[in-house]
């Protein structure tokens, strides 16, 4: 807060009243203090973006140690004190309700890492439940009833925006909860239901906004439709793990119409996810909705063994010429993950990310990779591309293709410490020339300048001093020859991470810290996301 706060807060001379500066012109004076030289209502709308969430009334009580001034204006200004949050504990959360006075409250109670009575919290927070502007609660499985008692009854008039998000994926048993008394829910504009037992129907939920729905078994491909046609103004849809979404396959008379050549416009969508939904339906909703804001789309597709594939034709895809290039406009850079039973790519604000049983294979990213290729305008083969290697077992074809199919600028290496596979072969791969000599050499990516490594603290310590000295010698070979066609470049950056991403890191012996300072030869050197300048901080 005190780095946004550094360039608006000024000294405030004692002689200068608020009531003087009234009589000045605000434009003629530039040394005169902030909240005289601008509107009162400007003036508290930048203390309000200057407030955290995590900690709203911790920086208000900074933010009134500035000056009497601020103090005053900060204390009478009852909006300012609307965010309601138990991490902070029970005393602040007392002061901020009475601040707060009659203004909208929002209501939060994410209770992680810190244990607030839950019981007095809500009894606090139900005082003022008529001022109720958002409930958003992450909680356990055994705290539903007393949590959500006070929503039972009747809708807090002035709600706008429920949160209800469960900490697992363990079953709540048959019975749903149904809130308000069971009357609609009228203003409501952002929901979300993370593995909870709402009932969803009694709400009748219509002209959202923002709608997530997350590891809800219940949730039906037809109650998915009706919420989407009754809300064309959604800007966020969210949709991920519903196991229950399935097209039916015969049509009723009372069930919307689900037909493959139908169009739903939703003119206002900017953030798109479908994560994990069974594939048809997947399909089914990137060939019916059309989206001409979006900005942001995260696809996630769980295939069977050996199931046929094609991320045009069995995702649908194909319906999103018009918007994949504004979706991946921008992107200076792209990327890349490997793990055993997945990958993902990530262009811009595009996100595909693909898991099935088995291990990795580089012909199925091949054929996801040339599809995205023939529908961008931008090219992926010269676009610089992080790859991030993460438990991916190590393969030489693997790096074979991205050598000689894409621009690899940054590589990131991490293996589980206790399960993962040895990734300090792909060390040793990297450290030298294929095929040997006497043949021409080849460099397996060589355009790398940034290493990210995740493999320090064990046996992989000397094999990247070892890795890296190679790679510099054959560089140092390929200035001298004048040419750097198939020699690596040298390393720009070098990152060193503790294995199993332990933080903070343990430090590495001063002697292995030497070799790799002198290996780098001048490139920069980070040990646990700092800057190695020859001792640790």
């Amino acid at each position: 807060m005190s780095e946004r706060l550094q360039d608006i807060t000024s000294p405030v001379p004692s002689e200068i009243s608020r009531s003087d500066a009234q009589h000045q012109n605000p434009l003629s004076d530039h040394a005169a203090p902030l909240h005289e030289r601008l509107p009162l209502e400007i003036f508290c709308h930048i203390i309000h973006l200057c407030v955290g969430f995590k900690t709203p009334v911790r920086d208000l009580v900074e933010l009134q140690l500035v000056c009497r001034s601020w103090h005053d204006i900060i204390a009478d200004t009852s909006f300012l004190w609307g965010t309601i949050n138990a991490a902070e504990g029970l005393p602040a959360v007392r002061k901020a309700l009475e601040m707060a006075k009659d203004s909208l409250i929002d209501i939060n109670f994410i209770n992680r890492g810190r244990k607030v009575d839950q019981t007095e919290f809500f009894k606090l927070a139900r005082e003022k439940v008529y001022q109720w502007r958002s409930f958003v609660v992450e909680f356990g499985s055994g705290e539903w009833e007393s949590t959500l008692a006070d929503l039972k009854s009747k809708k807090p008039p002035n709600l706008d925006t429920l949160r209800l998000v469960k900490d697992s994926f363990k079953p709540w048993g048959r019975n749903e909860i149904v809130l308000f008394g069971g009357d609609p829910a009228p203003g409501l504009q952002d929901v979300e239901f993370v593995c909870v037992p709402i009932n969803r129907q009694s709400l009748q939920l219509s002209g959202l906004k923002s709608l997530r729905l997350d590891g809800m078994p219940s949730v039906s491909a037809t109650e998915v439709i009706t919420l989407i046609t009754a809300s064309p103004g959604l800007e966020i849809l969210h949709l991920l793990t519903l196991d229950g979404a399935v097209l039916p396959t015969e049509a009723s008379p009372s069930q919307p119409n689900l037909a493959s050549n139908s169009v739903i416009k939703l003119a206002f969508l900017v953030d798109l996810r479908l994560f994990y939904l069974n594939l048809p339906f997947t399909s089914y909703l990137l060939s019916t909705l059309t989206f001409p804001q979006l900005r942001s789309l995260w696809v996630g597709c769980e295939l069977e063994e050996n199931a046929a594939f094609q991320l045009g034709e069995t995702v649908g895809m194909n319906r999103l010429d018009p918007s994949m290039d504004s979706i991946a406009s921008g992107a200076e850079m792209y990327m890349v993950t490997l793990s055993y039973g997945s990958y993902s790519i990530i262009i811009g604000g595009l996100d595909i990310n693909i898991s099935f049983s088995g291990a990795f294979s580089i012909d199925h990213f091949s054929e996801t990779f040339t599809w995205l290729s023939g529908h961008l305008e931008r090219s992926l083969h010269d676009l610089p591309l992080h790859l991030d290697l993460d438990n991916c077992e190590p393969e030489d074809s693997n790096l074979e293709w991205f050598t000689s199919h894409t621009n690899v600028t940054t590589l990131t290496l991490y293996s589980c410490p206790y399960s993962g596979p040895g990734l300090e072969e792909i060390l040793q791969i990297l450290g030298r020339s294929t095929p040997p000599p006497p043949s021409p050499p080849n460099w397996l990516l060589p355009q790398v300048e940034v290493l990210h490594t995740y493999l320090a603290g064990r046996e992989g310590d000397l094999a990247i001093v070892g890795m890296v000295e190679a790679r510099h010698a054959a560089s140092r070979r390929s200035s001298a020859a004048g040419t750097n066609r198939a020699f690596p470049k040298p390393f720009r950056e070098i990152w060193l991470n503790y294995a199993g991403r332990i933080y903070p890191p343990p430090p590495l012996t001063a002697e292995v810290m030497s070799k790799m300072v002198q290996a780098a030869e001048g490139a920069d050197v980070y040990w646990g996301g700092k800057k190695w300048i020859g001792s640790y901080p």
